[in-house]
């Protein structure tokens, strides 16, 4: 089964929407600041259920999810056959500390906010989309440090494969806070932190052909593999790519687009006319965000091209890579050259 990415909503310091995003990755431009600043905490979207609490990385979630489903992207679909897949490297961590510290500090241990207390579940923003949009089926969290992204789409990849669910809902999200970004600076990420939420809608893409939404890409191949020391992550990182590949049907030749997380591209044996995007450069680290925004790199990247009528001449496969400090390297192999059928 062939499995595609038919639509994608962004939130991102160059903007909400998938516009603004696309714009800044092909200007190439380092973005000044790292948070969403046209993003501001609202009432839930009065067509949908109730929410009972939403704090800022929980609403930006809802809000770009929101965007991507629109008012019939779902109808076709059972509400139990729809399912989400949500990720994020520090969920919670933020309200986790405010509630622990309120706890010693404040004259009595209880003396704190119980309306934190949900926040504070890693979960939390998946349950309360799935409420608010009417997802009744398999609902996950996920999280894999800056690889989360490429995780969630393997998640909702294997839910398709598996029969357990028509279309999913797929992205990561991460909010900008000092705790987060004091975290950051004492794990030695020495990056420039940023904010942001990358969702897509994950289906067949028979599916999606037949309900006249566009191939976005056709993902191709995910891998991830661990690492125990950072000396070996370049050559665990190559095995996958080079896994990846395999499983693609494709071979270094066919790489088209490059969008690594940082510089660990460097060990990767590719051809010289491999074009490399750097997101993070441009919008900054957006850590368990920061995988779901490449791959949106790698979509606004391919459009740029549609639209100059030159595709890639490697035929249209983008890689994106990943690795993180705690251990874990994962790469995605996607064609995104405009062959993936009608509508691309």
């Amino acid at each position: 089964m062939s499995t595609v990415i038919s639509a994608m909503a962004l939130m991102s310091p160059a903007g909400a929407g998938a516009r603004a995003f696309g714009e800044a990755i092909r200007a190439g431009v380092p973005l000044p600041g790292g948070a969403v600043e046209d993003f501001r905490t609202d009432a839930a979207d009065p067509s949908a259920r109730p929410v009972r609490l939403v704090d800022r990385p929980s609403a930006m979630a809802l809000a770009a999810i929101g965007d991507l489903l629109g008012p019939d992207v779902l109808a076709g679909w059972p509400p139990h056959r729809r399912a989400l897949v949500l990720g994020s490297g520090a969920a919670g961590i933020d309200q986790s500390m405010t509630l622990t510290r309120d706890s010693l500090t404040r004259p009595r241990p209880d003396n704190v906010n119980p309306a934190l207390v949900p926040a504070c579940v890693m979960n939390y923003a998946s349950a309360q989309a799935a409420m608010a949009f009417d997802l009744r089926g398999p609902n996950a969290t996920v999280t894999a440090g800056a690889a989360t992204g490429l995780a969630a789409l393997r998640y909702a990849r294997r839910l398709l494969a598996s029969g357990r669910a028509d279309a999913v809902v797929c992205g990561a999200f991460e909010d900008l806070n000092e705790r987060r970004a004091a975290i950051a600076e004492a794990a030695g990420r020495a990056t420039r932190p940023a904010e942001g939420c990358g969702v897509f809608l994950v289906e067949p893409a028979d599916r999606a052909r037949s309900h006249g939404r566009p191939v976005l890409a056709e993902i191709l191949a995910l891998e991830s593999r661990v690492f125990d020391e950072p000396c070996h992550a370049p050559a665990v990182l190559d095995a996958a790519v080079r896994r990846a590949l395999r499983t693609g049907g494709a071979g270094p030749e066919n790489v088209g687009l490059l969008v690594p997380s940082g510089q660990e591209d460097a060990g990767l044996r590719l051809p010289a006319h491999t074009r490399v995007v750097r997101p993070s450069e441009i919008v900054g680290d957006a850590f368990g965000a920061a995988a779901a925004l490449q791959v949106a790199a790698a979509i606004a990247v391919r459009d740029a091209s549609r639209e100059r009528a030159s595709l890639d001449p490697a035929g249209g496969l983008a890689l994106i890579t990943t690795i993180d400090t705690d251990g874990h390297a994962a790469c995605c192999l996607l064609r995104t050259g405009g062959r993936g059928g009608p509508g691309t």
